[in-house]
């Protein structure tokens, strides 16, 4: 019976367009046969499974017992970190992990392929999806924080798992935007994270709701998504045998999901929220709230008129509140609405339920809805064969008003007619008063379930019937506690209750009959209850595919639509004769920092139409998120498609400077197909492996100051897949001593001596030779390996600088580059220190180089660090400035005691007289905040005298010396300081000779004294020899003059 239904099913399903397969139960006993019965299974405790005492547990955990009961497959468990299981997936040693979302998928494919970057495995998630889980901030019980008190949050210390780092943080920044300038510390292990969360050292931590620990509060919720299994996509059978066991185990048990969750979060805390000082007492003055609920209402709820007793979806979500608030919640019967509205009026009742949104409590006065807590399909159902016209007569049921008006809306020509309950509605359409009815789906499944041969469910809209709650506006605390509870919830957790009193309601006999008939009803019941045990997505299983096609801020294609057409545009045409490109803005994200994001999103808008003008019939393009566009366009020269695409990029030029004056730079990059068809082993396309070659290409184009195309060809793989190699071995360069520390001296322009160096890193590879520092910093920028790396050289200038003081030498400063990342680790500032003080080296000889672009992504949390470094002792410089997007004014928040100017900014504008006019204003500035300036990248003898003309303090470049290992550093800077001691011996001469010479003078004086009191007595020799004297001192003073000043102090 279930293959036939299974087949019902997939029929319907395509007539509905719903995005799914259903498969025949025999898929159980293909896998088996393929793999022997076993599937392995990732442990981690973010995916719904932990190890506990040598134990598995957790809702994955439970839920693939459950599937193993009821089919052949068995499962057995590998434990690790996310990259270890990636790892192992990648090497075919783990087939599948559980619970993880399609954000989350995009990670887990990087990881995979970096394990094995010769032949990366496409990862794919299952159909079906098993539930929803969600990234929270928890707070400790006795936090002062409340639900969604962001302010503090901000100013809060939050701990995370470095693990979790790639998806947490997006391009650096946090997920949750309302959190971002919160102080973010990353663990290594758990243990201590929680630790820290215990003793207070931290504020809150970011984990998902499957981390459970058991006394912690929800502060709130940044992200909440739909989660599913995942494996190679190439793994087709077992796709096919994970969504047939998955259907079988709701279609069994419709309340099998929500008593794991309850289980495994709502008990534990993962789902209670911290509530406001004035919350709380709220909820000790009002122990008792009453609910007046709709009666009209009343179709699977059941309401007993003698006891006012509720059981069904709505008891169950109303328990769940109260559980959440330690409210007790009663419930009064009311024969209508307006009765309900006037027992709130008359204080015989708190909240109003059953039948209540927006539109249907318009008329009223003085009340706060809240947000849905249930959404249902809105379904019709007709005669068999039957459609709803233009002009037809519809049934809607008395709580139906903002269903009547979705009918107004699309229907206007339509005739309505209101019935007491859906009920009467259905018996309308039987008798023929009415040609459709229109009411909630799980209202509609009820009665079709029980009676009305001959109607059938005829059209799913994508529109939805909300349930909401309605609350006088004189209880503000109660109608926000509850809010929060229904925001962080997501949704209704009545739906899982919902097809549970549908099929169980009657026999075992008439529940398998009642399954047979709307199997396709009820596997998108399932879909919603797996989705989340609180959030009822029906309206994703029911809605139009125009939605799913739709790109919601273009209107255009959406990213699944463009994979969609792409696909069947191969199919049609030779995949040779097409190319793919794919382009963005550089720094977006600026303009919407500077422009809005209203105004960020009318700039997509216009390029999308831009795009949409170039293109030729039979091309497709889309927008695949944020500022990032794909296009799919016939194959040409070079030459051909730079022009085509250049034309798009000048064309949105021109049309955007109409509405905004802010420039634009694209990056963009071109694979063509045919390089992936002769490199398939099946002469097909994968559409996901020529937008990551895209990827490559553009990325070799950072950096630029106008717009480039870069085309992916034989000389960018083999880059890619030696940057692989580069990745794979550094740690163990490291280890073996390859990297070295090379000094670059700075140069005092007044003094023309060495007064300091910047240590750089070089690569020297026994298996690649010398490695460029443009090759390999980006990838250990992206790996976070150059964490490492920055302090392998702080240590290695520690090292030398501890030598030159036991020699007796006054150390130089040197600069040593910090990575942003450094940001991330809550142990920064204590392993700076560590080092430094290892080799007792005072902290006023190291200078920490932090680049400009730093500042861009938390301004307000370096700030705090830059002034801790410097209260320490550490002397700082803001590197690389004017190449980024640092204002001037940030510049005196700064604790920097360097600016150093840009090679690039510095080049660019020497040769013009504004130009120079900017520098010698940026040297002004610096100076009058009490800063040094050092210019890099001086090369010639122009710079050098400009330079010294406008007070720069010191220089570095090509032009006094190049970057040298530390051992020729040292020589260079030892006969510098020779050629200072000879000059300080030179100058102390000179002045003696100027101090013996003023001695003699005074002499001569005085014995000019003497021989004119002789003369006075007769002596005549003295004045010839006084006159000789004189003379000498002269020709001394004219010697000194021709030296080179004297040199007192260093």
């Amino acid at each position: 019976m279930i293959r036939k239904c299974l087949k019902k099913a997939a029929a319907l399903a395509a007539a509905l367009m719903m995005a799914l397969m259903f498969i025949p139960a025999g898929a159980y006993a293909v896998y088996a046969a393929d793999v022997g019965n076993t599937v392995v299974v990732g442990v981690n405790a973010d995916y719904g499974i932990s190890a506990v005492g040598g134990n598995y547990t957790g809702y994955a955990f439970d839920f693939l017992r459950e599937i193993q009961k009821r089919s052949d497959l068995t499962f057995t468990f590998v434990e690790g970190t996310a990259p270890e299981l990636a790892s192992k997936i990648a090497k075919g040693e783990v087939d599948v992990i559980p619970c993880v979302s399609s954000n989350e998928l995009d990670a887990w494919q990087g990881m995979t392929s970096a394990a094995e970057p010769t032949a990366p495995l496409r990862l794919t998630l299952t159909n079906l999806p098993l539930t929803t889980k969600y990234t929270a901030i928890y707070i400790p019980a006795d936090s002062d924080i409340s639900f969604q008190d962001y302010e503090a949050l901000k100013s809060s210390r939050i701990g995370y798992l470095k693990e979790d780092y790639s998806k947490y943080f997006i391009n650096g920044a946090f997920i949750g935007a309302d959190i971002r300038k919160a102080e973010f510390v990353g663990y290594d292990s758990e243990s201590q994270m929680k630790n820290d969360f215990e003793s207070g050292k931290i504020d809150a931590v970011a984990k998902d709701c499957y981390r459970i620990w058991g006394d912690e509060l929800v502060a709130c919720q940044v992200a909440t998504e739909d989660c599913y299994f995942m494996t190679s996509s190439a793994n087709e059978t077992l796709i096919s045998a994970l969504d047939t066991a998955v259907a079988s185990v709701i279609m069994s048990d419709p309340e099998f999901t929500f008593d794991i969750y309850e289980k495994y979060v709502t008990k534990y805390g993962a789902q209670r929220y911290a509530f406001t000082e004035a919350e709380k007492h709220f909820i000790e003055k009002n122990q008792v709230i009453t609910v007046a609920y709709n009666r009209q209402a009343a179709v699977i709820d059941r309401l007993e008129s003698s006891t006012d007793s509720l059981s069904g979806p709505t008891d169950k979500f109303l328990k769940m509140i109260s559980k959440a608030t330690g409210l007790e919640i009663k419930v009064i019967g009311c024969d209508s609405l307006g009765d309900c509205v006037t027992a709130l009026n008359n204080g015989s009742a708190q909240i109003i339920c059953g039948g209540v949104n927006s539109n249907s409590m318009s008329k009223y006065q003085g009340l706060k809805i809240s947000r849905p807590y249930s959404k249902v399909p809105i379904v019709a159902v007709g005669k068999a064969g039957s459609s709803v016209g233009a002009h037809s007569m519809i049934a809607i049921p008395a709580i139906g008003d903002d269903i009547s008006k979705y009918i107004s809306e699309i229907y206007p020509g339509a005739q309505i007619l209101h019935f007491d309950t859906e009920q009467k509605c259905l018996d309308a359409v039987q008798n023929g008063e009415a040609d459709v009815a229109f009411a909630g789906a799980y209202e509609m499944l009820y009665y079709l379930d029980r009676g009305y041969d001959g109607l059938d469910i005829i059209d799913v809209s994508p529109a939805i019937h909300a349930e909401c709650l309605a609350f006088s506006s004189d209880m503000p605390e109660l109608s926000k506690m509850f809010g929060k509870i229904i925001s962080g919830m997501n949704s209704n957790s009545s739906g899982v209750y919902t097809y549970a009193y549908i099929v169980s309601g009657g026999s075992h006999s008439a529940a398998n009959e009642f399954v047979e008939k709307y199997l396709v009803w009820i596997i998108a019941g399932i879909l919603a209850i797996l989705a989340a045990v609180f959030v009822i997505v029906c309206v994703s299983s029911f809605r139009s595919r125009r939605v799913a096609d739709v790109d919601p801020l273009t209107g255009g294609r959406s990213r699944a639509k463009y994979f969609e057409d792409t696909k069947k545009l191969l199919k049609r045409s030779n995949p040779e004769g097409w190319a793919i490109a794919l382009f963005d803005i550089d720094k977006f994200k600026y303009v919407n920092d500077r422009l809005g994001y209203e105004e960020g999103n009318r700039m997509l808008e216009r390029l999308y139409k831009t795009i949409s003008d170039h293109l030729d019939h039979d091309e497709v393009f889309a927008r695949m998120a944020d500022d990032n566009f794909v296009l799919t366009i016939h194959n040409a020269t070079d030459i051909e498609l730079n022009g085509r695409i250049s034309e798009i990029f000048n064309e949105f030029m021109r049309r955007n400077s109409l509405f905004v004056k802010y420039p634009v730079v694209f990056s963009a990059g071109i694979c063509r197909l045919n390089q992936c068809v002769h490199e398939s082993k099946h002469g097909e396309v994968d559409i996901n492996a020529a937008i990551d070659r895209c990827k490559i290409a553009k990325s070799t184009l950072k950096g630029t100051h106008f717009s480039s195309i870069a085309f992916y060809d034989g000389s960018i793989r083999d880059r890619a897949l030696r940057e692989k190699d580069y990745e794979s071995i550094m740690p163990g360069a490291l280890q073996r001593h390859e990297f070295q520390c090379y000094l670059q001296p700075k140069y005092g322009l007044r003094s023309r001596n060495i007064e300091g160096a910047e240590a750089l890193i070089r690569w020297n590879s026994p298996d690649f030779g010398f490695i460029s520092p443009g090759d390999f910093i980006p990838i250990a920028e992206k790996n976070g390996f150059v964490v490492e790396l920055d302090f392998f050289i702080l240590e290695e200038v520690c090292r030398c600088m501890r030598r030159w003081i036991d020699d007796g030498k006054k150390p130089v400063v040197i600069s040593v580059n910090q990575s942003r990342l450094h940001l991330n680790y809550d142990d920064y500032i204590w392993r700076l220190r560590e080092i430094v003080d290892k080799y007792d080296i005072p902290y006023e000889y190291i200078e920490l180089e932090l680049t400009e672009s730093v500042f861009t992504e938390n301004a307000e949390k370096l700030l705090k660090i830059m002034h801790k470094l410097h209260e320490i002792g550490f002397k700082l410089s803001l590197d690389d400035f004017g190449s980024g997007y640092s204002s001037l004014n940030m510049l005196k928040d700064m604790p920097v005691d360097v600016v150093k100017i840009d090679k690039e900014f510095f080049s660019d504008t020497m040769n013009t007289q504004k130009g120079r006019a900017v520098i010698s204003t940026v040297v002004d500035l610096a100076n009058n905040l009490d800063m040094d300036v050092i210019s890099e990248g001086v090369e010639t003898r122009e710079q050098v005298e400009f330079l010294t003309e406008i007070h720069c303090a010191m220089v570095q470049g090509y032009y006094f010396a190049k970057p040298m290992p530390i051992a020729d550093f040292e020589k260079l800077w030892y006969s510098d300081l020779e050629d200072i001691r000879r000059k300080k011996e030179r100058a102390a001469a000179q002045q003696q000779a100027r101090l013996d010479a003023h001695s003699a003078e005074h002499s001569g004086n005085a014995a000019d004294k003497a021989d004119s009191e002789q003369t006075e007595q007769g002596g005549q020799d003295a004045p010839a020899e006084a006159e000789d004297t004189s003379a000498e001192a002269k020709e001394t003073e004219k010697n000194d003059g021709s030296e080179e000043p004297a040199v007192t102090t260093e």
